[in-house]
């Protein structure tokens, strides 16, 4: 089997064997204890300042990150937490191997999980114009049964709880991001997109990992972070469809993880893609739902070009 096949592969390791093949993919040391403290606390995770090192891109560049998570939902919070970890693990990576300057602020936990503090982080993005902005959210989704627009609402309470006043469009979360002019923006939202009063149950399985036998090449990833511009916007589930959770967190976002890796991979010789980045992890995600009561597949905007 090639490294491309190799890598979406479906395959069950342990903690420690994730941990070993993260370390071996980046070559970078992680304190998960303190970062998982600031994760629990819905605290910001901090900053990496460093300057870009390569002439190509040698504009000042920063990537601000909004992830927001259920972790303290009772059936999906334990998977929102594993998705919300792995991205603040490859976010930080990513920016440690372009070697800019990172601001991630984590909106999880019961207290910090709340839709004023969502309007917060958005309104408090002060992004330059060569600058990255990247949300994901990992949660409950629904959509009202008269509802036009395709894209989810996000629920920002609990599945029980009274929904009004508490949820926020997909689509104004993108366009208030992208109103704030960076040169790349990608929006993701993982989470159903079934009318509201119906949610999937989770999902036993921990066949969601990917493994790679390659390494990071930073000439591509900086293809695809630093020369690239334009708007993303992707979301697990079509109308009316689930997106499933597993033991090892979400369809979407590791298969969005793992596609990123193979975009990035020494091992690729196609031209770094957005685009059948995207494609990708949407067909990956609905290969790994295939045997749920319904199959996702997902949805995606882009207007992406190069720098």
């Amino acid at each position: 089997m090639g490294a491309q096949e190799d890598m979406d592969t479906l395959a069950s390791f342990s903690n420690a064997e994730q941990e070993a093949e993260y370390q071996s993919f980046y070559n970078v040391d992680e304190d998960e204890e303190v970062m998982g403290k600031a994760i629990l606390q819905g605290g910001n995770s901090g900053k990496v300042n460093t300057k870009p090192t390569d002439a190509t891109y040698d504009a000042p560049c920063k990537m601000w990150c909004i992830l927001v998570a259920d972790t303290y939902d009772k059936s999906i919070g334990e998977d929102d937490q594993y998705d919300n970890l792995s991205l603040n693990k490859e976010l930080k990576a990513i920016a440690q191997c372009l070697g800019i300057e990172i601001s991630i602020t984590n909106i999880t936990a019961n207290r910090a999980y709340d839709k004023r503090n969502l309007a917060n982080a958005i309104a408090n993005l002060r992004p330059d114009k060569n600058d990255i902005v990247f949300f994901c959210f990992n949660g409950h989704g629904f959509r009202w049964d008269d509802q036009k627009d395709m894209y989810p609402n996000i629920c920002m309470i609990g599945p029980n709880d009274d929904v009004q006043g508490h949820y926020v469009a997909t689509t104004d979360i993108y366009n208030a991001i992208k109103a704030k002019g960076a040169r790349l923006n990608v929006v993701i939202t993982d989470c159903c997109n079934s009318y509201f009063g119906a949610y999937a149950p989770r999902q036993k399985d921990n066949t969601l990992y990917s493994r790679t036998n390659t390494r990071v090449s930073k000439k591509r990833m900086q293809e695809l972070f630093l020369g690239t511009k334009g708007v993303i916007l992707a979301t697990a589930a079509k109308p009316g469809e689930y997106a499933w959770s597993f033991d090892t967190g979400s369809a979407f976002t590791q298969s969005f993880i793992a596609q990123l890796r193979k975009e990035a991979s020494m091992s690729q010789t196609e031209t770094p893609n957005w685009q059948r980045l995207i494609d990708n992890t949407i067909e990956s995600a609905r290969k790994k739902t295939t045997s749920c009561e319904n199959t996702q597949h997902g949805m995606r905007y882009m207007s992406i070009s190069k720098q």
